[in-house]
């Protein structure tokens, strides 16, 4: 190899590595605007009456929900202080069943009922693709305290976390 195309070789790679230092210095004086930050943004909806249509333990009616999420989706139901009997919640992401509480209480119950939840918990959905999403519950009632048989309304009262991007 002759000393003329040795030396325009390293002439290339010298410029090379320079190009690379300028787009890499570029990339992390705009890394915010490349990759912005997301949080977690927090929502309580409710309380909401559901008066349930039908006969029977489950309420055909659902507590509905639209969220835009960048992939987090969480969700805690409460019981409220109106509550008298106890119930299940049915979660629905986008109309499919994802996920059911245990029997969650009233508050006041007594006996076996008095040890009971008064919330789901946080119930992770997620991840979930980024964009709109529809997040239904539906109330199961059981015959006890209040209930007589037939569950005729409930109270949707729910708290929903989202992740957004930071402006």
């Amino acid at each position: 190899m002759g000393g003329q195309d040795k030396s325009h070789r390293i002439q290339i790679i010298v410029a090379v590595i320079g190009l690379v230092g300028v787009l890499g210095a570029a990339v992390i004086a705009n890394w915010h605007n490349l990759f912005p930050k997301e949080s977690i943004k927090s929502q309580k909806f409710g309380p909401e009456t559901v008066n349930c249509t039908g006969s029977g333990q489950v309420c055909s009616n659902r507590f509905a929900i639209d969220v835009t999420t960048r992939g987090v989706l969480k969700v805690k139901y409460d019981v409220p202080p109106t509550h008298c009997s106890p119930i299940k919640i049915h979660f629905y992401l986008d109309g499919n069943r994802v996920r059911s509480t245990g029997t969650l209480g009233w508050r006041g119950a007594s006996g076996q009922f008095s040890s009971l939840p008064l919330t789901s918990g946080t119930i992770d959905l997620g991840p979930v693709s980024s964009g709109n999403h529809s997040v239904s519950l539906e109330a199961e009632g059981e015959a006890v305290g209040c209930n007589r048989g037939q569950l005729n309304s409930w109270l949707g009262n729910v708290q929903v976390w989202t992740s957004v991007l930071d402006k």
